[in-house]
């Protein structure tokens, strides 16, 4: 009974941890690419990266045919996040993160995000007890 009780609990925080990232319009591409030719995607929950504590960590590489679709995404999160980071090239966003508003106390929500000058590129959603400068430490190791 113990261990269908457990199974039962990590099966609904999946769902909600799912859930809450769908909330975010680059959630959608997750289960839209994930699978795709040419994508590849890396889904963790509970885990930890460089020693800082994650409750989702969700990554997708995208090629030349879904980039269209993903700018779009990055562009409509945007105008919902609290904080904004972008290295723009050229007159074109390159790279950043966008802080989301939290999913609850000190949960925070985060999108990363790259793009290559051949229309590839590469979209992170993080949720975690982490400040930016943890983000910043995370991928620059600042």
């Amino acid at each position: 009974m113990g261990s269908r009780m457990a199974a039962i609990v990590i099966m609904l925080m999946m769902t909600a941890a799912t859930a809450l990232a769908q909330n975010v319009h680059v959630g959608q591409l997750f289960s839209r690419f994930g699978h795709a030719r040419g994508c590849k995607m890396v889904e963790m929950h509970d885990t930890e990266l460089k020693g800082y504590s994650l409750s989702v960590y969700k990554s997708l590489t995208y090629g030349r045919r879904q980039q269209n679709e993903v700018n779009s995404r990055l562009m409509s999160d945007r105008k919902h996040a609290k904080k904004i980071r972008e290295v723009v090239d050229d007159g074109r966003i390159v790279s950043g993160y966008y802080m989301m508003p939290p999913v609850a106390a000190g949960c925070n929500r985060y999108i990363l995000f790259s793009n290559t000058g051949d229309g590839s590129g590469a979209v992170i959603y993080i949720e975690g007890r982490l400040s930016p400068d943890d983000i910043m430490k995370i991928c620059y190791g600042k």
